[in-house]
Order: structure tokens, then C-alpha cells, then sequence
């Protein structure tokens, strides 16, 4: 029987071969992955909280179900289920290199449905990330591969698309491979100009910008302090025909006649995601949701697309002057350009209390808690604090701070019990679970921020309802307030069953027409919940 399987396995890659010959011969222009005009909500390279957007969101008139086309010939490559993330999701490789993928899907084709359900359940998981390359599953440009969604991390209904590199597996704009009109050129909103302190603190201050039409804006003649300068601008675009704030293709800055900071949006790679908050003025995104390009940083040069002259810093002696114009275009070619004139003044004076450097490896202790630094962790110059306040609460900084390398938050003591975790306070005032380790006696956790934390048990298991048949489907909501969901499973008739999750409204949906289910009699329906730190809920009714 194995070997036959062997066989069968080995037909199946042999026909898969032959089948893709004729589509490397017949490559052709790629095709939309939605049928209509297309409007965006998103775009590549964008400026996001923890990353830089992958691909581009399609909008899809806030409906789900729209028919997504393969945009070239292919073959499905990996199927993605996840709660979060891209949710539903497609991967499609194609016979010039690329991959293509399609995310936030309602449901898929029938046929990779199919597949989907049976890998589902040979695997007794919702949750699912498999390789099907070698399953044959062709598809020609322009065939009906899924269906627009709004599953995973989504804000609302739409299409996430992504081109990579199969080899590489980097990420390509979308927008060199596929069109859109557009004709709105981008919009400076406020310039900022970052000084340092003799420590190296930066300190930020903001200028209007005057509108002069066609393009052109001017910040006038602005007095900085002597030394090293940083210029950044709020700047917003959006295409034809949408609102949507979309990120700048291309940005510049000269300084007289020399480039000293080029970014152009073609590439990105997804070990890269962190240093996003190098380019971008990270505490200005969430105080004031504005989208503030720094044309400067300590490691700015390492993300792709970017090309600077002294980390884009700018030098300045007192009474110097320094003409400095930014330049951003989108993709389209459309462009805006601000001009401005830096004067030296005085150097600010010396600020007391110690600080952390950029490049050292730091251990942070109070207390039972410590928290180590990589040379690599800190984006600049930070005031260096560590104590433990009367709340037990373990301060390294008065506001987030975010790192590049992760540090390492150790708790060190016994702490037996199993429901103790390590958490940090959130921008909402929260206290957040963190995925937390036991290192001997102690505890450990790895951080991305400088912040707020404590130790937490957390005693209280998952919370289960059930609301009832809703079109044919059993609904139950989960919900943990601390550690989070781990995992859940679902039976009926004491059988796995296929329960689907929505992790962002914390929704279960069990289909009645799941195979575990009888017509006719009384089904018995057990949904377990644990939670991180191993608290369980059970919960058992009857549906007939």
C-alpha cells in the first residue's frame, strides 16, 4: 500500500511537470487579481506600526465575495489558514519567477477547497500553512482561484496582494507589474526638524508648511542648533478616485547642490520589518497618527531602497546655512517638492542624567528584573532608566520606546506556579500577556519595546458563549482576558470537528453540515478553550 502511494505521489509531480512546460512557454502580460477599475486602501512599502506594508490592498466596495483571478498562469504553491495574519490566504508561483499572493480571502475555489477541508482534517486543525506544490493544482490567467474577504488581521473588507521573488522570497511592488491611474501628486503637511543635545538626544520640533500650488511648498528660514540635524515631513497621498493615505513611492532630499538621503520604494525583505521605526518617528505615528518620514537614522541605510550620505544627517556650525529641498513622487511619476533654509545657532546646552548609546549592549536591573539590550536594540540616544516603582511595576521607560533587535526581560527568583507570566503595559493602558519562558526558577520574555512591566498570574481560564444557530452554523464566542487564546478544540459526537476562528472579534462558526454531525437525532457539541498559561473552559450542549 505504501509503495503504491509512493507511485501515485511520484505520477502526480511527473504530469505537474509536463502540464507547466506549455505555461513557460506562454508567458504574457499579468492581468488585475479583481475584475473593475482599481481603487487602492493601501500600497507597497507603506509605514504600518510594526512593519512596512507587503503589497497592496484592493478595495473591494466594503463587500466580501467578489471573484479573485489568478493574474498569470500558475500553480498553487501553499495554502495559509490562520485566525490573524493574512487569514485566508493563497501563494501561486508562476512560470517567470514570481510568486503571487492573494490574502484576507472569504473561501477559496472549490476545488482548492476541497483540498483545504481534507488537509483540515487529517491534521485536526483550523489552523493551517502547507506546501501543495506537487498537487498539480494549475490554474490559468484569468480563472477564479478564491473569493475577497475580510478574514485575519483585517481592518475591513478587501484584497491584500503581494509579487515575490520565489528564489529569494523578497517582496516586489506590485505596481511595477500592474497599472493604475493616477494623477494626485503627494501632499506635504508638516516638516520636522530633529536637533541633538551634546548626549545625542534627539529633540524634535515642528514647522507649518506653506502650500505655493503646482506642487511646491516652502518652511521658510528655520534656526536649528549647531551640530548634527535631522529633517523629517508628515506627507500624505492619495490616487484617483480614493481618500485612503497612501506611503510615497519615491522621497529625496538634497542639501545644495549633494543627495544626501534617496528612498525608493521597489523591494523589501521581511527581516527588514523592524526598522521601520528608524525611518519612521515612531511616537508622532501613535500620539498623533501621522505618517513622518525621517530622512535620517543609525541603521536607516540598511532597508532596502535606501541610500544616504552620513545616515542623512545634516552638519551644521553656528551661523551656517544650508538649503534644503525634499522631493517625493508616487509611482505614477507625480511629485511635490518643499524647500526650506537651515541656520545654525547656538549648540543646546548640556542636559543632566545618563543616558544609553546607540552600537553598546546594555543590562537593565531592578529589582528581580533585568533587561538585556543587544548592541543592535536602540534606533538612538535614550534616557537610561531602570527602576521598579510601588507598584512592583518594572520602569525602563517613561513612554515606549521601540528596539530593532529584541532584548531579553528576565525575572529572576522562584516563581512555581505556572499561571505566572511576564506583561506590558499597552498604549491603552493595559496590561499585556507576553510569551512567556521558564529559565530555571525564573522567567523570561523577549521585548520589543522600552516600556512598562510587571509579573501577573493569571488565574481566571477562557471565557465560552454560545449565541445560538445562526444560518445553519453553530456560533460560540472565546475570549481570555490575559495569557490569550492557545488552543481550541472542537467535537461533536466525540469526533474532531471543523470549528472556523476569527481572532479579531473572537468568533467561533461550526458548519452543521460538518461530516461529524447526524441528521435526525440529538448531536452532542464539546468546545475546550485553554488559554497560554494552561487555564481550560469547557463547555458541552446539545443541538439537534
Amino acid at each position: 500500500m505504501r509503495m503504491i502511494k509512493w507511485f501515485c505521489r511520484l505520477g502526480l509531480v511527473v504530469l505537474h511537470c509536463f502540464i507547466m512546460i506549455p505555461l513557460y512557454a506562454q508567458l504574457g502580460t499579468n492581468i488585475l487579481p479583481l475584475r473593475g477599475e482599481p481603487l487602492l486602501s493601501g500600497n507597497f512599502g507603506e509605514l504600518r506600526a510594526t512593519h512596512f506594508h507587503s503589497g497592496i490592498d484592493l478595495k473591494t466596495g466594503g463587500t466580501t465575495g467578489l471573484p479573485v483571478l489568478c493574474v498569470n498562469d500558475g500553480v498553487i504553491a501553499r495554502i495559509r489558514i490562520s485566525a490573524s495574519g493574512y487569514g485566508n490566504a493563497l501563494y501561486v508561483e508562476h512560470p517567470d519567477g514570481m510568486t503571487t499572493v492573494y490574502g484576507h480571502l472569504d473561501r477559496f475555489n472549490g476545488k482548492i477547497r476541497k483540498v483545504a477541508r481534507e488537509l483540515q482534517y487529517r491534521n485536526e486543525s483550523f489552523e493551517l500553512d502547507e506546501n501543495v506544490r506537487e498537487l498539480g493544482l494549475i490554474f490559468r490567467k484569468g480563472d477564479t482561484i478564491a473569493y475577497s474577504g475580510n478574514t485575519g488581521a483585517s481592518g475591513g473588507p478587501h484584497l491584500h496582494f503581494e509579487y515575490r521573488d520565489t528564489k529569494t522570497e523578497n517582496i516586489l511592488n506590485p505596481l511595477r507589474f500592474i497599472a493604475i491611474q493616477d494623477h494626485v501628486a503627494p501632499n506635504f503637511r508638516k516638516l520636522y526638524v530633529y536637533e541633538s543635545d551634546p548626549a545625542g538626544r534627539l529633540i524634535r520640533r515642528r514647522w507649518d508648511v506653506k502650500a505655493l500650488g503646482k506642487g511646491r511648498y516652502d518652511a521658510g528660514r528655520i534656526k536649528v542648533s549647531a551640530g548634527r540635524v535631522g529633517v523629517g515631513a508628515y506627507i500624505t497621498d492619495v490616487m484617483d478616485g480614493s481618500w485612503n493615505k497612501l506611503g510615497v513611492y519615491k522621497l529625496t532630499l538634497r542639501s545644495g547642490q549633494a543627495e544626501r538621503f534617496r528612498l525608493v520604494v521597489d523591494t523589501g525583505a521581511f527581516d527588514k520589518a523592524p526598522l521601520v521605526n528608524d525611518l519612521k518617528d515612531f511616537e508622532l505615528y501613535r500620539e498623533r497618527s501621522e505618517t513622518v518620514y525621517r530622512c535620517f537614522g543609525n541603521y536607516i541605510d540598511r532597508i532596502p531602497g535606501i541610500s544616504c550620505v552620513d545616515n542623512g544627517y545634516l552638519t551644521l556650525n553656528e551661523g551656517e546655512e544650508a538649503e534644503v529641498e525634499l522631493k517625493a513622487e508616487d509611482i505614477s511619476g507625480n511629485s511635490s517638492v518643499l524647500r526650506c533654509v537651515l541656520v545654525g545657532g547656538k549648540q543646546h546646552g548640556k542636559k543632566e542624567g545618563k543616558v544609553l548609546e546607540v552600537g553598546r549592549v546594555y543590562h537593565l536591573k531592578a529589582g528581580p528584573y533585568v533587561l538585556e539590550l543587544d548592541s543592535c536594540s536602540l534606533f538612538t540616544v535614550v534616557d537610561s532608566i531602570a527602576t521598579v516603582d510601588s507598584a512592583g511595576v518594572f520602569v525602563t521607560a517613561r513612554q515606549d520606546v521601540p528596539l530593532w533587535v529584541k532584548a531579553l526581560l528576565r525575572v529572576e527568583g522562584e516563581y512555581w506556579d505556572a499561571r505566572m507570566v511576564l506583561a506590558r503595559l499597552n498604549a491603552k493602558g493595559q496590561w499585556e500577556a507576553l510569551k512567556t519562558m521558564r529559565e530555571g526558577n525564573g522567567l523570561c520574555a523577549w521585548v520589543n519595546m522600552l516600556g512598562k512591566y510587571t509579573l501577573l498570574i493569571d488565574s481566571v481560564p477562557p471565557r465560552v458563549e454560545y449565541g445560538g444557530m445562526i444560518n445553519g452554523s453553530l456560533k460560540f464566542t472565546i475570549k481570555d482576558e490575559l495569557a490569550g487564546i492557545r488552543e481550541y478544540r472542537g467535537e461533536v459526537n466525540g469526533r474532531w470537528c471543523l470549528f472556523e476562528y476569527d481572532a479579531k472579534t473572537g468568533t467561533l462558526t461550526c458548519r452543521k453540515n460538518e461530516p461529524a454531525f447526524v441528521k435526525g437525532q440529538k448531536n452532542r457539541v464539546l468546545l475546550t478553550v485553554t488559554d497560554a498559561v494552561g487555564n481550560k473552559t469547557r463547555r458541552e450542549i446539545i443541538v439537534n
